[in-house]
This record gives C-alpha cells, structure tokens and sequence, in this order.
C-alpha cells in the first residue's frame, strides 16, 4: 500500500477515537440526565435542557466523524484495489508462454476481477471497524466496571460468551467453502468462455445440451455451496439480536431485583446506572457485531488475497537482465545448439538448432504439425527462453537485452489473426498510436488489405468487433500482416500468416514486402511450399529436430521429407525439376 494508504489509515483511527469519545460523553449525559429528572422537582428542568442539548451535540458531532471516516475508507480502499488491478496487469503483461501454463486464462480473469473485488470488500470493512471495534469495546468495559456490579457483569459476559461460541462454530462450518467457491468460479468461468468462443464448433455438432450439461454439473455444486453459506450465515443476525434483547432484559431483571432491596435514594442512583449499563451492554454487543462483520468477509478475501498473491509472487520465467548490453548489428538472428523443453517436459521440443540469417535474408521453417516451427519463432521475441544454446538477435544474446527493447526490433503476424475491438485504423497502428493515416494506408497496400478497407462505407475508421469477428479469416491476417508491417521493424516474423490467403494474393503481399522493405529480415513459417520456394534458407522440421536445411533448388532433391511435402503440393514442373 502507499503512503497515502497509511496516512488514512492513521486519520481513520484518530477520528475513530474522537468518534467514541463523543458516544462516551452521550452515556455520562445519559446517567446525569437520568439523576437529574429525579431531582427536577428539587433543581428544576435548566439541568435536564443541558445536559438534553450536550447529547444532541454530542450525536450530531459523532455522525459527522463517521461521514468523514466511511468517506475516507470508501476511497482508501477504492484506490488500494485500483493499485493492485493495476500491478496485478502489469505482471501478466511480462508473463512468458510458460508462466501461462501455471494460470489459465479464465483465472487470470477471475483473480483480477472477483478476487480483487473480495479483498476490496474485506479492506473497506475492515477501516470501518477494525478501529472503531476493539476502541468502543476497550472504552465501554472499563465504563462497565466503574458503573456495575459483580452481578451485572457476570450476566453481560455470559451473553457475550455465548455470541462468540456461536459465532466461531459458524466460521469453522463456512470457512472450508469459501476456497471451493472460488475455485468453481474459476470452473464456471472455463465453461462459459469455452461455449461463447466455440459456439461455432457447438451449434456444427448439435452439442448444445452436452455443453449445458456441463455448465449445469458446476453450477449446481457452486449454487448448493452459495445456498449453504448463506443459511449458515442467516442465523447471524437473528443471534446477534437474540443476544443484544437477552442481554438488555438480563441487565433489567437483575437491576430490578437489585433496586428491590435498597431505600429511596440508593434506588435512585442505581437505577441511574442501570440504564448506563444497558447502554453499556448494547455497546460492547455492537462493537462485537462490526468485529464479526469483518470476521465475516475475511475468510473469502483471505483466500482472494491469497490468490492475488500467487500472481504478484510468481517470479517471471523470462526476465529483465540488471545490465542489458547494447545491439551490435542490424536485422540479423542466429541460433546456436538451441535446445527448448515446456515446464514439465522430460523431452525437448526442439533440440539441435544451428543457423543464422543476415540483414534483409528470408528464413523459412516448414515441417509437420506439431514439429516446432511456432516454438522457433517463440524463442526469438523472448516469449520463452531456450534451455540450452543461445539466440542472438543483432549479436546478442536475446537474454542480455531488456524485452522491450528486443521486441521494439520485431514484427510479429500471428498464425491466428487476431484483431483488438476498435476500428481499422487503431488496429494497424498499434504499435505507434500516433501514425498517420498515410503511413496505416501504406501498410495496408502492402498487406492487400488497402482494396477492401476502401470499399467499407467509413474505410480506415470501420468498426472491428472483438477478436475481428465481423472480417474473413483472410481479411484478419491481411490486416495483421498490415500490423506488423506498420512498424517498419528490423525483423518480420510471419507464423504462418499467409495460410488463409489465396495463392495469388500470398505471392503478391510477400512481393510488396520485399520491395517496399528490402533490408528488413523475414522469418516465414509456412505448409505452403509455394510460400517459401524464394527463401534464401528453409529449415526442414520433423519432430523437433532439423531434417534439412538449405535453398529450395538443393532440399527438393536431397531432403526426404522436403521432397514428400513438395510433391503433395505441386508438380515436378511448378517445383522447378
């Protein structure tokens, strides 16, 4: 927490005593109040008027404090929350693709969102009563034993047992369900993302009642728990009241057979701290309800905290160096004996991996699905790390230079084209908000994408749906293509990019590419070898190991597996034999 944070904090607890101050001066007034309306007859009403008007005062003064304190606890905790929203997507945003596989997607959301919300909740109580509590309780028990008797004081702390025993057995019943809740909200989440973003996949199969019935199978378990809580956490406020009229009649029977023995004017005195007592008694009740409202929502925020933690703790597979050398060449990658294995992995993924491309060179990776080109091209951003060897980009070590500074250099187009909510224009200049608008249609004309945005009714300014919903799959990739392109990057990496586009067009957008950024270097993934026939080396895959390397002219006719690929795409003429 800030500074600031602690500063409230402190304010909150300063105006938390002024605020019991004030109620004590109220029960005094009461018990001078109550002597004086014996004694009117002898002192007249002048006594009753003032000490009447002390207690308005003093309530009036007491309302104001706790406007200011709930004020004050309102923004504290608002602002406490924001902090750690915020810290909580700074971190993922340096989550590496492995970090991803420890929290999946949904509960990332569900940590930033629900969790958060919990604490938030938990936080803003606790500033409201954590001081306001233990102050009153402390204050009313010492005023207790001023104005009691051993009788009265034993028939309050049996009430007061009572309230507390109840109140753990109900905390040990609900406790133990607050970290299920949680961890089915997450599940709930699964479900109703996985139906929203395959309802495509859903409606082709007719699986809508098998995708119900798994949303049901959860939500059913978290509603009984939900329903569970609730009932337990029903019978509080019926015990609280329960006490609070077993407490006040208790302190009246017992005053009343008290003042049944003694003569007129002890009667009146005791009677005087008979009503205190009561006022006293109700005190330290409420002072133990705002301490169970807290003990209430804190066994859920402690779990929210705890898993809001988890995030900010986890130390980030792929950091920042403390001295980050400076580049030393330009547009060039290169990988030496590059071995990569996934968290959890005993076999590498990749493994084996030697070459180096120049400034303004075509690398193309081909190779079955599932042989390792996505993870190639994942080590050269720093996405992840490699477990053995060294990637160089610019002739460094990609673990010696900060990640910003690196990706700065890199243009990406993902294999799924994936567009931001927005329209054309914020989508292209993505990565410089401040592009002109005949730098996004330079892009644009680039990636053949200039000749269908034009014809939208508000071109460059068109509206794009969540995830790109309303353009084709090859509209999305032109349009990542666009993306990366935009940036005028040293090194371009296309991860399969051009699979959705027809033959004509991919030919045409790698020709513009290539004369519009002639030094800048391009790493093509691809299943085409149609795509990749021009490239100045091509690395053949086969099960995370390198098959073949070299030009077309020398793979198509010394490479097995280059030669299979080929032939099932193209003829021995197309591919120049």
């Amino acid at each position: 927490m800030k500074p600031g944070g602690w500063v409230a904090v402190a304010v909150i607890f300063i105006l938390t005593v002024l605020q019991v101050y004030f109620m004590m001066q109220i029960v005094n007034n009461i018990s001078l109040l109550t002597h004086a309306v014996q004694s009117s007859r002898e002192n007249g009403v002048a006594e009753i008027w003032w000490y009447g008007l002390s207690m308005v005062i003093c309530a009036i003064l007491m309302a104001a404090v706790a406007v200011v304190i709930r004020f004050m606890a309102s923004s504290s905790a608002a602002k406490t929350a924001t902090d750690i929203r915020r810290l909580m997507y700074e971190k993922v945003n340096l989550f590496a693709v492995s970090d991803f596989a420890s929290f999946s997607t949904e509960s990332l959301i569900t940590r930033t969102t629900n969790d958060i919300q919990n604490f938030h909740l938990a936080w803003l109580t606790f500033l409201k009563t954590a001081f306001a509590a233990p102050v009153t309780m402390i204050w009313a028990i010492l005023a207790l034993i001023q104005y009691g008797t051993e009788s009265l004081t034993l028939v309050t702390a049996i009430w007061l047992t009572l309230l507390v025993t109840a109140v753990i057995v109900l905390l040990l019943m609900v406790q133990p369900k607050y970290k299920v809740i949680q961890r089915l909200t997450d599940e709930l989440n699964v479900s109703s993302r996985e139906n929203l973003t395959g309802v495509r996949v859903v409606r082709a199969f007719n699986a809508e009642s098998y995708q119900e019935n798994k949303f049901d199978k959860v939500n059913t378990h978290f509603t009984k728990l939900q329903i569970f809580v609730g009932r337990v956490m029903a019978v509080f406020a019926p015990l609280v009241n329960l006490v609070m009229l077993g407490l006040t009649l208790s302190i009246l029977w017992v005053g009343a057979y008290i003042l049944n023995g003694l003569d007129m004017e002890s009667a009146r005195i005791a009677f005087s701290a008979s009503n205190s007592f009561v006022m006293l008694g109700s005190q330290i009740v409420m002072s133990f309800v705002l301490l169970i409202t807290l003990i209430v929502v804190w066994p859920r925020a402690n779990v929210s905290a705890k898993r809001v933690m988890e995030i900010l703790g986890h130390q980030a597979a792929v950091p920042d160096p403390e001295t980050p050398e400076a580049f030393r060449e330009k547009g060039t990658i290169e990988f030496r004996d590059v071995c990569f294995a996934y968290p959890g992995s005993a076999e590498n993924a990749v493994s084996g991996l030697n070459f180096k491309v120049r400034q303004g060179e075509t690398l193309a990776l081909i190779g079955a699905t599932g042989s390792g080109k996505t993870t190639i091209v994942n080590l050269i951003p720093r996405m992840a790390d490699c477990t053995k060897g060294e990637v160089l980009v610019d002739g460094v070590n990609v673990k010696n230079v900060r990640k910003k500074d690196l990706r700065d250099r890199i243009g990406y187009a993902p294999q799924r084209g994936f567009l931001f909510k927005g329209n054309i224009r914020e989508n292209i200049a993505f990565k410089n908000p401040e592009m002109t608008l005949a730098e996004v249609r330079w892009a644009a004309q680039i990636a053949d994408a200039d000749s269908f945005v034009s014809k939208k009714r508000n071109e460059y300014d068109s509206e794009v749906a969540q995830g790109g919903t309303n353009f084709s799959g090859g509209q999305k990739q032109r349009l990542c293509i666009a993306r990366a392109v935009a940036a005028r990057p040293e090194i371009l990496i296309f991860d399969d990019s051009f699979s959705a586009l027809d033959y004509k067009t991919d030919k045409s957008v790698r020709a513009n590419i290539e004369k519009q950024l002639p030094d800048t270097t391009r790493v093509i993934i691809a299943q085409r070898v149609g795509t990749i026939m021009d490239a100045d080396q091509i690395i053949v895959l086969d099960q995370g190991k390198v098959v073949g390397q070299g030009r077309h002219s020398d793979l198509v006719r010394n490479c097995p597996v280059y030669q299979e690929i080929a032939f099932s795409q193209l003829s021995k003429e197309e591919l120049g034999l």
